[in-house]
């Protein structure tokens, strides 16, 4: 994997009058479509570094970064008796993965930018009524598409907004059913980032 990541920066490193480097800091916000549950209820951290390299019109962005994924749902519900009973549900996933994306300028201070990445699952926590159940496995890869936009606040400092949503499901419903396009769960996520350039 070492290996894989460095082959994928030696082309970015190798102009080194036009590239830029620096780091990436944040946090994701994020749920998983098609587990029934609604709104970006998990919270995790997102951190990286990333070099680009400048064309005459466009950018093209390579990084390294960690990021957590899933779905989280506290239910608080009340009985006949009207004692109160709860559903507990945490579906945390922790990736690493390679995003690469080009961006342009929409304004002198402002970028879009589109791409995609490959995400390598390290680890995967499900908890179900506080107890964990991990016999749904999901799929070691993921490929998201990313889209998103960038504040450039000054020299060093920019933020940015990035959405993405994977383009495969993570991993078959409950049931295994699936219906046209739908078939099966997937990613989707929010991160807000502030990037330092070197």
């Amino acid at each position: 994997m070492k290996k894989s990541i460095l082959i994928f920066f030696i082309p970015f490193l190798c102009f080194t009058q036009n590239f830029n480097a620096g780091i990436i800091g944040g946090i994701s916000t994020t749920q998983v479509s098609g587990d029934g549950l609604k709104g970006f209820n998990k919270i995790g951290p997102k951190v990286g570094l990333y070099v680009n390299r400048e064309f005459s019109w466009f950018s093209i962005q390579l990084e390294l970064q960690y990021l957590s994924k899933g779905s989280k749902k506290l239910v608080n519900n009340t009985n006949q008796n009207n004692l109160n009973t709860y559903a507990n549900y945490k579906f945390h996933l922790d990736y690493v993965g390679v995003p690469i994306v080009c961006f342009t300028n929409i304004t002198e201070k402002i970028k879009f930018e589109l791409g995609t990445a490959i995400n390598i699952l390290i680890n995967q926590n499900e908890e179900i009524d506080f107890y964990a159940d991990n016999s749904r496995e999901v799929s070691r890869l993921e490929t998201p598409i990313l889209i998103g936009f960038i504040y450039v606040l000054n020299e060093k400092y920019s933020i940015s907004v990035r959405g993405s949503n994977s383009i495969f499901p993570i991993r078959k419903h409950s049931i295994q059913q699936s219906y046209q396009w739908n078939s099966g769960q997937y990613n989707t996520g929010l991160s807000f980032n502030v990037l330092y350039e070197f």
